[in-house]
Formats: C-alpha cells, structure tokens, sequence
C-alpha cells in the first residue's frame, strides 16, 4: 500500500478558497522527484516524468467528487490507469495529485502517494492508482 502525504500550502490553499473540490479538475501526475511537503507548492515546483508510451504529460482527471456528512469532508474519484505501450513508462516513485483549474496560484499540489521505490512498467503492464473508498477524508 502506498503511503499518503499532503503538501502543507493545501492546508492554506483550502483557507484562501483556491480550491473547490466539487467542481475544480484535479488530477494525478507521475514523478521521480522526491516531493517535499513544505517547499512544493504547484505543479511547477515538482517534475513530471517524460511523455509517451501510453503517459501524458501532467497526468489525468480523477473524476473528483466533494461531499460533506456528519461534519466530515470526504473526495472520492475514479481510479487512474496507466498502461504502457510502445515502450516504457517511467521510471517514477510517487503518484501526485493536484488542483489543474486555479490560475492563482497555478495548479496548486494538494498530495502524493509514495510507493516506496522506484517503478519501470514495460510495454504493455499497467499501473493503477487505487484511491479505495475515498481520495481523502476531512475531519
């Protein structure tokens, strides 16, 4: 199971009404580059691993959608697929999600998965983001 992280500035981002995750297109990018939660702010700030082969370049929707319950936020979204083909993905170690709508800040980074080491897929495997039953919750 990957690890979840959140980058700090999404804590503020939410206070400052960058986001709306209802109806903003979020998405889940690639990367080799070890993200820090402090110092990486927008999409910017951490690079995208290499297109092609089956990977565009800063990534793809995750169908979010925002609800509240009790007092409790939950985002779910549709899993993200990558499958290699024509050649390599990769590599990459971390799956990064991130708000594609704002302009200002410009594709603000909200989290990553950190799965542990580095990963190739080979033409024709498959990698899946496997958000479970929510993306994250918020209490």
């Amino acid at each position: 199971m990957a690890a979840y992280n959140k980058f700090q500035t999404f804590v503020g981002d939410l206070g400052l009404k960058v986001h709306n995750l209802n109806t903003d297109t979020c998405k889940v990018y690639l990367t080799n580059a070890a993200p820090s939660a402090s110092l990486d702010n927008v999409l910017a700030d951490l690079a995208d691993i290499a297109a092609g082969n089956g990977y565009t370049a800063g990534g793809q929707d995750a169908a979010n959608l925002y609800s509240e319950s009790g007092g409790t936020g939950t985002l779910t979204g549709t899993d993200i697929v990558w499958t290699a083909s024509g050649g390599t993905i990769g590599p990459f170690r971390y799956a990064t999600f991130y708000n594609d709508t704002p302009t200002s800040p410009a594709d603000p980074l909200i989290s990553w998965w950190d799965y542990g080491s580095s990963i190739t897929l080979a033409d024709g495997e498959t990698f899946t983001v496997d958000f479970g039953a929510s993306i994250f919750t918020l209490t």
